[in-house]
């Protein structure tokens, strides 16, 4: 699984980057928008968690433009955000994203929300 985390607090990034590599996940890391978009544009990510408040470009923005692109196959998105609120999580789905994590970030969560994205695709 190849995944790409954006976020622009390094100390989450890091934590994040080490639990999908102990998982045997290869992962790259985007400290901004604009850096998130330049891997979109490069490589194919099975999954991406990108923060909805992030420097240059936003999540939302990061996420139309991965919705853009022609894919057989979509990947796996979630927006991770402080922000705890129904509307703003109905929003994000809304908008194209297939999860919605609120910091402090359960991984195993995210772990099983990727997972059975791709499990409902072979079905």
């Amino acid at each position: 699984m190849r995944i790409l985390v954006a976020e622009d607090n390094p100390v989450t990034a890091t934590y994040l980057r080490t639990v999908f590599e102990r998982k045997g996940w290869s992962v790259e890391v985007a400290l901004d928008g604009a850096c998130a978009l330049e891997f979109i544009e490069r490589e194919r990510f099975d999954a991406i968690l990108v923060d909805w408040i992030l420097p240059r470009f936003d999540g939302i923005d990061v996420l139309n433009a991965v919705r853009q692109q022609q894919h057989a196959v979509q990947p796996y998105i979630a927006i991770v955000t402080v922000v705890d609120s129904p509307a703003a999580q109905q929003y994000c789905l809304a908008c194209g994203a297939n999860g919605y994590f609120v910091k402090p970030i359960d991984p195993d969560a995210v772990i099983k929300s990727i997972e059975s994205y791709y499990h409902s695709l072979n079905q």
